[in-house]
């Protein structure tokens, strides 16, 4: 897609799109994270690597949308059978985090790994404490704020 189709947001941007996060209880945040799979024929070169964990040949496809859902940053390159925090990790946007979000952060799901700039839920394993299991509500709400 067109670089004026998918662009990173300018500070301005980033607080309009703030702001409804905001609205929902989690201030600072701008844009969330996730990965999904473009299903591809079988590759004639290492086809397993391209299995992904549902059981079909894929192409990785990360992507950042603001609050209005706006994709703001987008990468494809890895197999589907590559976790979506080894992706982010060697994605543009995983090695210059602090520097494209500034003051602001990014919401991700449990396959992310925790960063400055990355909150991600705190992992449940039945001995959270009240406040942690907000925080993972509020979470999951302003990623899928639509729904």
């Amino acid at each position: 897609m067109a670089p004026e189709i998918i662009k990173w947001p300018n500070e301005e941007e980033k607080k309009l799109s703030e702001q409804a996060f905001r609205n929902k209880g989690f201030p600072n945040v701008f844009a969330a994270i996730d990965g999904t799979h473009i299903k591809i024929d079988k590759p004639t070169n290492d086809p397993d690597s391209f299995i992904n964990r549902k059981g079909y040949y894929s192409m990785h496809m990360q992507a950042v949308c603001d609050s209005k859902m706006r994709l703001i940053d987008v990468f494809i390159g890895f197999p589907g059978s590559v976790h979506d925090s080894r992706v982010f990790m060697n994605s543009p946007l995983g090695m210059n985090l602090a520097e494209k979000c500034g003051n602001f952060f990014l919401l991700g799901d449990s396959g992310y790994p925790l960063r400055t700039h990355l909150l991600t839920p705190f992992k449940d394993r039945g001995n959270l404490t009240r406040q942690q299991l907000n925080y993972n509500v509020k979470l999951a709400q302003n990623r899928y704020m639509y729904n």
